[in-house]
């Protein structure tokens, strides 16, 4: 859940992610084995996996632009109010204070590196300043959210830590506090999450979701293979008689698999890649980067339960096995695309609040 949470107010904070869950998104996420809607991946993907790319998203999406370059008056005396610290910046009259940033900038600690703390601390203002601009248009339009929604989302976080092994024992008041924020501090951001998801999603329906995915097809629609490999690993053989050998021993391999063995059994016999102990097993992946180029192509030119010949990478020989082939149905991503069209929404309202805000940035920031 809280990677589901954190993702939408990600973009409404710009880049910061959640003011008061960012430490512990982060820990989190370091800690807790990934899930994964595909098959668990292995070591074995290591040994023929391409360069990670991000996830794809549709244009429209992935350039829509959240920063709007507020107008940045010229810098103003500092001024202190009444033990409330220095303002570092206004935005519509109201003040955000120092102490703030340096909050948020407290709960990511040795993350950031000395030299790198001058960017942190612009990219903090920035997100508080864009905060304030979110909890101010809330505010104003009278969005109201039910404090059942806003305690279902809690226990969400609550389940989420009790299934972390990073953070065993500990409950979320607890690992709130290690990080400096507290309970009322969660309701506040949840409150906001919610307040903008409700506000963003009112106007999409299952009409503009099918018509967006259709424009984005071959986005949401891409076509997945899931395979099993035999690696002969040809990395560290210097002379022609080694290659040779390890030539020999793939087709050894694809000989077996001809006359009646197991793709799976063979795999564990010959494969010099950690996936043998599972048969072999790659889970799925798309056609373009997530594996080396001539392994993608000779898996993709595979019908299912199709066994490939020899395939030369720089990691060595293979052979490969489609065992399934699938392309998502609309049904299966239609949240995805519902939630990628709110985050687009959220990036076009940051964007135009911004523009009208009477923004002042105080000098020394």
């Amino acid at each position: 859940m809280l990677k589901g949470f954190i993702k939408p107010v990600g973009f409404v904070l710009s880049g910061i992610l959640c003011v008061q869950l960012s430490v512990f998104a982060t820990e989190t996420e370091t800690k807790k084995p990934k899930k994964s809607k595909s098959a668990p991946k292995t070591e074995a993907q290591t040994d023929v996996k391409a360069e990670a790319k991000p996830e794809a998203k549709p244009p429209a999406a992935a350039e829509a632009k959240p920063e709007a370059k507020a107008e940045t008056k010229p810098a103003a005396e500092v001024k202190k109010e009444d033990g409330d610290g220095k303002v570092v910046a206004t935005v519509n009259g109201e003040n955000i204070y120092q102490k703030e940033v340096d909050k948020v900038l407290h709960r990511f600690g040795p993350q950031v590196p000395q030299e790198q703390i001058p960017t942190a601390t612009k990219q903090i203002l920035d997100g508080l300043i864009t905060q304030k601009l979110i909890l101010q248009f809330v505010r104003d339009s009278k969005i109201k959210v039910d404090e059942a929604a806003i305690e279902v989302e809690l226990n969400k976080v609550r389940d989420d830590i009790k299934s972390n092994p990073g953070l065993a024992g500990q409950t979320l008041e607890q690992v709130l506090e290690k990080h400096g924020g507290s309970i009322d501090d969660m309701k506040k951001d949840i409150t906001m999450f919610l307040s903008m998801e409700k506000y963003l999603s009112q106007d999409v329906d299952d009409t503009k979701i099918k018509a967006y995915f259709e424009q984005h097809k071959s986005v949401y629609a891409e076509t997945e293979v899931k395979a099993s490999h035999i690696l002969v690993d040809t990395r560290t053989l210097k002379t022609d008689a080694e290659l040779a050998q390890a030539m020999e021993k793939i087709k050894k391999a694809k000989a077996d698999i001809t006359g009646g063995k197991d793709f799976a059994e063979a795999a564990k016999e010959y494969s010099d890649c950690p996936s043998s102990k599972e048969g072999g097993d790659l889970g799925y992946f798309k056609r373009e980067g997530q594996m080396v180029e001539p392994f993608a192509a000779a898996a993709f030119a595979l019908k299912k339960g199709d066994v490939s010949d020899v395939v030369k990478t720089d990691f060595g020989y293979h052979i490969i096995k489609a065992t399934d082939i699938k392309t998502p149905t609309f049904d299966e991503v239609k949240e995805t695309v519902k939630q990628n069209m709110i985050e687009e929404k959220g990036q076009l309202l940051v964007k135009e609040l911004k523009e009208k805000a009477k923004i002042d940035i105080k000098s020394g920031v």
